[in-house]
């Protein structure tokens, strides 16, 4: 065995291991073909148009807002703007998607979750969302759209005083 080259070392070796080395480099080729090689592609920008309080989009009362959860991580923002007096406010949220799995949450000014709907729309994909909570006055609200599992899809919301 000391007597044995480098070569025939190499030759005897086990066929997965073969097998193993060869699924390696033809993975690592493939993804590094995959990767794009453009000027701009070491330079990722994450879209924070409405994906945070902080730029969350206003919406009037009576007035239905359109939009659209384009992959599975995303969130939209609504803002609802201080009230005069304390006023119970009604979200509605029409999924327009037969997939989508919906989900609202509602936070204070201060970012404190005052309701979340959410888990029991799991297992409902398609399912229209009505909520309502106590708007207090001289508050603001936000209001957030998301979908679970993973799903797309477009949704009108709406928020209504009584």
């Amino acid at each position: 065995m000391a007597g044995e080259s480098w070569f025939k070392r190499l030759v005897r070796l086990d066929i997965r291991v073969w097998a193993a080395i060869i699924a390696t480099v033809l993975l690592v080729g493939g993804v590094m073909w995959v990767v794009p090689t453009t000027p701009t592609s070491n330079s990722f920008t994450f879209d924070t148009a409405s994906r945070s309080t902080s730029n969350a989009l206003p919406i009037l009362f009576d007035t239905p807002a359109d939009g659209t959860i384009i992959h599975g991580s995303d969130a939209e923002f609504y803002r609802l703007e201080p009230l005069k007096s304390s006023t119970r406010l009604d979200v509605r949220l029409t999924n327009r998607s037969e997939k989508m799995i919906p989900g609202i949450r509602i936070f204070d000014a201060e970012n404190n979750l005052l309701q979340d709907k959410s888990l029991e729309y799991v297992r409902r994909p398609g399912a229209t969302i009505e909520t309502s909570f106590l708007g207090q006055s001289n508050t603001t609200y936000y209001v957030q759209v998301f979908s679970q599992r993973n799903t797309t899809g477009m949704y009108t919301i709406t928020v209504t005083m009584r």
